[in-house]
Parts: structure tokens; sequence; C-alpha cells
């Protein structure tokens, strides 16, 4: 298992600036960034045939010459997330408000699946090959997990140190519209990162699933191969 880097998870604290005068105590901003994966996990309950049922994103490396049989594949997905909680502070003298990006926490999850067709989980051999192939995917995603939770935390880091973390004194009246502009920043920066990490996942998953990659795992059991027609 990869452990997730402990250093990803992270929590940057700013000291917001706003107008002294009308707001004196602001109080300092995080950002939390939280890489985390759960429990690798398999099923092999289901039959080969079953499992030709699945719409796989990976490009078939067999070309229109060849058939490919889907014999395992890694389940689960990068779940991005996040929450926004603006802190703020009224000023009788000045009918206004002081706001300020009180805890930005992102979440970055992943809750992989390794599911393998039960007649080659039966074979010990074609059991442990397909396991190693399948923990690769496994890995990109942990990887990328904690590639990211650093990227992202810099990234919205310097977009909010360019447009400051706190807003005042604004009047009252538009106190509201306010927040909803500062939210609205974090989650376009946010939003724009996690496209990106979802692409450049898709791209290196994809990587995996080489020609020569499903050629080695077929190599390593010669022994199965006499029983394919058997099976497939």
């Amino acid at each position: 298992m990869l452990p997730l880097d402990p250093l990803t998870a992270s929590t940057l604290l700013i000291l917001a600036a706003a107008e002294p005068a009308a707001c004196p105590a602001i109080p300092q901003s995080k950002l939390n960034i939280v890489p985390s994966t759960a429990e690798l996990k398999f099923d092999t309950d289901q039959t080969l045939a079953e499992l030709q049922n699945y719409s796989m994103d990976t490009v078939d490396p067999y070309g229109f010459h060849g058939m490919s049989v889907t014999q395992a594949f890694m389940k689960g997905s990068i779940v991005p997330g996040y929450r926004i909680k603006i802190g703020h502070m009224y000023s009788e003298k000045y009918n206004a408000y002081c706001l300020w990006y009180e805890d930005i926490t992102v979440n970055i999850d992943i809750d992989p699946t390794i599911v393998i067709a039960k007649e080659l989980y039966a074979d010990s051999c074609m059991r442990k090959a397909i396991i190693g192939h399948e923990s690769k995917h496994v890995k990109v995603d942990r990887v990328i997990v904690n590639e990211y939770a650093k990227t992202i935390g810099q990234k919205l880091y310097d977009e909010l140190s360019a447009r400051g973390f706190s807003a005042g004194p604004v009047p009252a009246e538009y106190a509201e519209d306010t927040i909803k502009r500062m939210q609205r920043v974090v989650s376009q920066v946010l939003d724009h990162e996690f496209k990106k990490m979802e692409l450049d996942r898709m791209d290196r998953q994809r990587a995996v699933d080489s020609l020569e990659e499903y050629n080695s795992v077929d190599a390593k059991c010669p022994l199965f191969e006499r029983q394919k027609s058997k099976i497939y």
C-alpha cells in the first residue's frame, strides 16, 4: 500500500487584511487540504461474463483486429469536495460588515475496489498477476491525490492572496452579495483544478493499460493460457 504523504494534509494560516479602522481584529484564515484513501477492497463474486457488461473508459490497446476481454478492473474514482466558511463582524458605527475566509477545507478522497472475475480469481497464478496489474491503477490514484493536494492548496493560496483573504468594511446592504462573490472565487479556482486533476488521472490510468502490460500479465501464467478456451 502506498501511504498518503503526511505533508499534503496541511493547514495554512493566513493573516487576513482589511481596513484597520473599521475591521481592527480580523482573525487568521485557515486553508485545510485533506487527502484520504479508504482501505483497498476486493470484489470476486462476479463472473467473467458479468464483467463484460461494464463500460470501460480505457482505450482498447488491441486495435480493430483483436478482441478485448475484461478480466478485472479497478472500481472507484477520486472524489473531491470542499467547504467554505465565511467569518463576519458587524460594525454599528459604519453600518457595515467585516468579512473574511474563516475556514476553507478541501477533501480529496479515493475508495478503491479491485473487481476480479471469479473464474480468474480461482487460479492462484492469474489472481496474483491481475492483482499486481490492478494495484498499479490504485497506485496512480494515490499518487495523483498526493500531488494535487499540494498543488491545489498552493493554487488556492496564490489566487486568494492576489485578491485578499478579507473584505471590509462592506455596507450592510452589499454584505450578502459580497459573501457570494467570495464563495464563487473559491469555487471557480477549485472546480478548475479538479477538472485538470481528472484529465491528468485519465491519461495516467490509460498509460497503465498498454498492450505490453496486458501481454506481460498473460505471460506470467502460461499454464492458464492453455485453459482459456474453456473459460472464455
